[in-house]
């Protein structure tokens, strides 16, 4: 099993995360864990590679945390695990920092509009794209519902630049929760999109203090567009920053679609991936 939705971070970011999502969101984390901690309870359930997301909340960190992946991938590819790093990288940083960080041995871009508070088809977002469409490197982007501002940053049309204007291998994280019926539209568009079942087959409420409506992020369209679009989803657990148990994603997947496609999302799908975009 390959987990696609890995946040394995220095420990004294990882636990900055907790602290924000008590505070903020009233949540207990579903696991308090380290990632040394994470990384064991990965392999108790079956994972033997993963993609590894870090995103940078402030410029500074940028750098820090490319430096950190290489090492990271380095040690668990000693220990027999596959780690693909798709580093954090933060708008307000140079552009010649970007060519630097995959000078490093970076895999792949991580950006989260709504934690970096930037709109996915603004002018520097789209800078950053014409970057990962001349290395010819993957870019993985929060999509959907998010607590701090709802849509404000991740509303399926501020995507739609990114879709249909460049060619690189781009992942929708999410699914684009709470509105997944739309990730179809890009699947049509483009055969270089494809999103994870992170958040996505977690049984979880919000309400949007905008709209005041219940915003839910699993959901029979989410199990209609796997079934509709099977080639395209990847497995993500988004261990160990979780609100839930780490392995109720990947549970809920098993209640709600058959062995094989099951198999496909969380073993096939991504070894393609692995082949095609990142060999």
């Amino acid at each position: 099993m390959i987990d696609t939705h890995v946040h394995l971070f220095p420990d004294e970011v990882v636990w900055r995360f907790y602290v924000w999502v008590e505070r903020k969101h009233s949540f207990s984390p579903g696991m308090r864990m380290e990632w040394q901690k994470a990384l064991r309870k990965l392999r108790e359930m079956g994972v033997k590679g993963i993609f590894n997301l870090t995103h940078a909340i402030t410029p500074d960190m940028t750098l820090k945390l490319a430096e950190w992946q290489v090492g990271l991938k380095g040690r668990l590819e000693a220990e027999g695990i596959e780690c693909y790093t798709f580093t954090g990288f933060h708008p307000e940083n140079d552009l010649n920092l970007l060519y630097e960080v995959f000078e490093a041995g970076i895999d792949g871009l991580k950006l989260h509009p709504s934690v970096q508070k930037f709109y996915p088809n603004s002018k520097r977002a789209l800078e950053i794209y014409e970057v990962l469409e001349e290395l010819k490197k993957p870019l993985y982007i929060h999509s959907g519902y998010f607590p701090d501002n709802a849509y404000e940053f991740s509303s399926p049309e501020f995507y739609e630049e990114l879709i249909h204007s460049f060619s690189m291998p781009v992942i929708l994280a999410h699914m684009i929760v709470g509105k997944t019926r739309s990730v179809a539209d890009f699947f049509d568009a483009r055969r270089n999109v494809y999103a994870d079942t992170s958040n996505a087959f977690v049984r979880i409420e919000f309400t949007d203090p905008v709209s005041g409506e219940r915003v839910r992020f699993f959901s029979e369209e989410v199990v209609e567009v796997v079934r509709e679009y099977p080639d395209r989803i990847l497995y993500g657990s988004e261990i160990p920053i979780v609100w839930w148990r780490p392995e109720e994603t990947f549970e809920s997947m098993r209640d709600n679609l058959d062995d094989e496609l099951v198999e496909r999302i969380a073993v096939e799908n991504p070894k393609k991936f692995i082949s095609r975009w990142l060999a």
